[in-house]
């Protein structure tokens, strides 16, 4: 066999590979990291928005005062039960009508309340006002039976305050229920806050 006609490739190839794939991973590993922790982030508000949604839609449905309600200040933690309206919470005789417990969360993601809106510009500090509740009535209103969550601020306490991210719940009282993200203009983009 000629030299000219080898085929593979060297040692040395396979080295020099090797070295420009793991040069470029090392790059791209605290961009990756910070994407997935947006992520974890995004999926953990959407479970909340989704949790505010289900309460309303099963207070029109079964036509009878629905709570929401978030349960623990260190995670994304949250239950939808009908409300005992003499007690003023969850009836004890009804499992949850929805629940997601904390350990199907996001470990990072956690949740400060408003019951009185301030502004968009100053986030809710993690775990302040939970727990806390919002009910809807059987016409899909924020019902005044208890004083009820206005704005959830979700946040990653992981990532640094310079890549830190949070997203915004906001609950009308009519009912509407809608979720922004504060760093964004409104102008420039439908997702953001103001």
């Amino acid at each position: 066999m000629h030299p000219s006609m080898q085929r593979g490739m060297t040692l040395i190839e396979i080295l020099v590979a090797v070295g420009i794939v793991g040069l470029l991973m090392a790059l791209a590993a605290p961009s990756s990291m910070v994407w997935i922790q947006n992520l974890q982030l995004r999926n953990a508000a959407e479970s909340v928005l989704n949790g505010v949604k289900q309460a309303r839609v099963e207070a029109l449905r079964r036509n009878t005062t629905v709570m929401f309600e978030l349960t623990d200040p260190a995670s994304s933690a949250w239950h939808v039960c009908i409300v005992d309206t003499l007690t003023k919470a969850c009836k004890a005789s009804e499992t949850d009508l929805a629940l997601h417990p904390a350990s199907e969360g996001s470990p990072n993601a956690r949740v400060g309340v408003e019951t009185a809106f301030s502004n968009f510009s100053t986030p809710v500090a993690a775990g302040t006002g939970v727990p806390a509740q919002v009910a809807f009535d059987p016409l899909g209103r924020v019902s005044s039976l208890i004083e009820a969550i206005e704005r959830i601020d979700v946040r990653n306490t992981k990532l640094s305050s310079s890549d830190e991210r949070r997203l915004s719940i906001f609950i009308g009282p009519t009912g509407q229920v809608l979720m922004c993200d504060p760093a964004l203009s409104k102008a420039t983009n439908p997702q953001g806050c103001q």
